[in-house]
């Protein structure tokens, strides 16, 4: 799928990195045999052959076409080959390529329109003027917004659950990525890391290699290592929904890899969710005990909670001491009388 020769016993020895990919490429097939039952009939190397006729570039009709022309040995329907090859897509680019009936995720699917080319030639991609494509108008490389924002040490997908109530949704599909819903509570965030590097490595993927590098800095930046060891808090979430094993393995950035205009594929999503990071106040105890992202307040509130405590604990010594006393005192003019 990725041209590139892998040993299968240092595959092994990564943790299962690729159990969450072929967990995804399973529900992919139950999906798509939804949509066409005759898709259960396809093996597995005509798969492949559909995702080798993706590699042209070309547009989806003519991807369908050359698969019913050339890739599969059987004849099959324009309605199965289309299947297949929004499957294929999917499956091979991370993306929600075509609807699927009783697809219940939160992957919104991307239109393909007609005519429209899946990528350009590698070495057109990073030049001005790339011409339009499914991945271009998928993930813009310039961003509209030209706000500045900081990014700091705390901008961590930990604190936006723990201070901000802001809910980490988890997604394979790279087009959520870092995409705020149902009224911003909700936070998308691709773990498929180990395919990113999969396709950095690939000469016959139509993503651009800077898009993905960007893709890794921003899990690297809300997923920080500590100690030279995978995020502590990520690698409970990966425990937990069974995600990719090297969800939190990229390097930590330093103050300048954090600076906003770094970014210009997420730019827009970043400055979105700061912003709405920002003015998120905390609601509960919890959130209180956490939200250090204002340093003096944060002090102020809790030197007046210490304050309040200590007060509160010398008042009921002092209750129960008079208490004491004068139980003292009558217990003492019934003894004399």
């Amino acid at each position: 799928m990725f041209d590139l020769k892998l040993d299968v016993l240092s595959v092994q020895a990564t943790d299962n990195a690729y159990q969450a990919f072929f967990s995804r490429y399973h529900v992919l097939c139950f999906l798509s045999a939804n949509k066409s039952p005759e898709i259960e009939n396809i093996t597995h190397m005509e798969f492949l052959q559909a995702v080798h006729s993706l590699k042209t570039l070309a547009s989806r009709e003519s991807s369908v076409a050359l698969l019913q022309r050339n890739a599969l040995p059987r004849i099959i329907s324009e309605d199965l080959a289309g299947t297949l090859t929004d499957m294929a897509a999917s499956t091979w680019l991370m993306l929600s390529i075509g609807k699927f009936p009783g697809d219940i995720s939160y992957d919104e699917p991307l239109p393909w329109d007609t005519g429209l080319p899946l990528s350009v030639l590698p070495k057109d991609r990073e030049a001005p003027g790339v011409p339009d494509s499914l991945i271009k108008r998928t993930f813009p490389p310039e961003p509209t917004s030209k706000d500045v924002v900081k990014l700091p040490q705390s901008f961590t997908a930990a604190n936006l659950e723990k201070i901000g109530g802001i809910e980490i949704r988890w997604t394979s599909n790279l087009a959520d990525h870092l995409l705020l819903r149902d009224d911003d509570t909700k936070l998308m965030l691709f773990h498929q890391v180990s395919i990113l590097a999969l396709h950095f490595a690939s000469e016959s993927s139509p993503l651009p290699k800077s898009l993905i590098d960007e893709t890794l800095r921003t899990i690297s930046l809300l997923l920080p290592p500590r100690l030279g060891e995978p995020n502590p808090w990520s690698q409970v979430e990966r425990q937990r929904y069974k995600l990719d094993a090297h969800i939190s393995v990229y390097k930590r950035l330093n103050g300048s890899e954090r600076q906003i205009n770094r970014f210009t594929y997420w730019r827009d999503r970043l400055v979105l969710l700061k912003r709405t990071f920002d003015d998120a106040e905390p609601r509960t105890i919890s959130q209180l005990y956490h939200d250090d992202r204002k340093k003096t307040q944060w002090f102020t509130f809790w030197v007046a909670v210490l304050v309040f405590i200590i007060t509160l604990f010398f008042g009921v010594i002092q209750s129960v001491a008079s208490i004491i006393q004068a139980w003292a005192s009558v217990k003492a003019l019934h003894s004399k009388s």
